[in-house]
């Protein structure tokens, strides 16, 4: 896909209800095409299966605003916003699960979508796709990388 190429990253303590990870948002005129994602946690080594949620949402809630950075530096800067460590929840769309997946604490997972099957925020104001982890009593810290095209 050609166009220009940013990455983001977010971290979060993993909490129940979820919290939001990252968040990436585009413009009423700039759709994002996430190509890339991995999941990792740096907390103490222990077996504990997260479970991981990619979804759209509506409203980008409260979060610390994370500046996407050109993977190639004579890009301009990002049309598209990122956020970390969430305060205030994105308004998630119902049943817009994109992704689901448990992933184990001492796993890190990487996922390369294929040519045409990125995952796509809508080129509508405050629109975009969050990632929230999910666990029972884990409460480490975990993080979130995403690489998008716009």
């Amino acid at each position: 896909m050609a166009g220009s190429k940013y990455a983001s990253t977010g971290t979060q303590n993993v909490t129940t209800p979820a919290d939001t990870v990252l968040g990436i948002t585009g413009t009423a005129a700039q759709r994002l095409w996430c190509h890339f994602f991995s999941l990792s946690s740096y907390a103490t080594p222990a077996d504990n299966a997260i479970f991981w949620t990619l979804q759209r949402y509506t409203a980008a809630g409260t979060s610390t605003p994370v500046v996407p950075v050109a993977l190639d530096s004579a890009d301009p800067a990002s049309v598209g916003v990122s956020g970390e460590n969430h305060t205030g929840e994105p308004t998630y769309t119902v049943a817009t699960e994109l992704w689901e997946n448990a992933v184990n604490q001492r796993a890190t997972l990487q996922l390369w979508c294929a040519p045409g099957g990125e995952f796509v925020c809508p080129a509508t104001a405050a629109n975009g796709i969050g990632w929230q982890p999910l666990h029972a009593s884990f409460t480490g810290v975990v993080e979130t990388t995403c690489h998008w095209t716009e």
